[in-house]
């Protein structure tokens, strides 16, 4: 009786592993959530926006996105507000992560390093 009582308390405790546990892979994922991202897509287009999620097939979600349809917009500040958008994995060319995280910031190139 009392071993049932131990795997019942050890499968409720799964659920709520501490950090250390978790992989290399998913500690970086989880550190990247609510962070600004830049994902340049196959067609040309850029979107940035804030990181929300992402699942096994690698489509991304990003919160308050903006596309823009080429570096120079980027440069420019040229874009349209998309809000929430799920891009599909086979579309996504690279990922960049924005290094210096303030909110008065404007976004450009130059604040982005590509993720490995």
């Amino acid at each position: 009786m009392e071993t049932d009582n131990q795997n019942i308390h050890k499968t409720q405790v799964c659920n709520y592993l501490p950090e250390r546990i978790h992989s290399e892979g998913r500690r970086k994922l989880m550190s990247w959530l609510n962070q600004q991202m830049k994902v340049n897509l196959i067609d040309g287009r850029i979107l940035v926006g804030t990181f929300v999620c992402t699942d096994k097939d690698a489509h991304i979600i990003l919160n308050t996105c903006y596309e823009y349809f080429n570096e120079k917009d980027l440069e420019t500040g040229e874009s349209r507000l998309l809000g929430l958008v799920m891009i599909p994995g086979r579309h996504i060319i690279s990922i960049h992560t924005d290094v210096q995280q303030t909110n008065e910031q404007p976004i450009n190139s130059s604040n982005f390093e590509e993720i490995s």
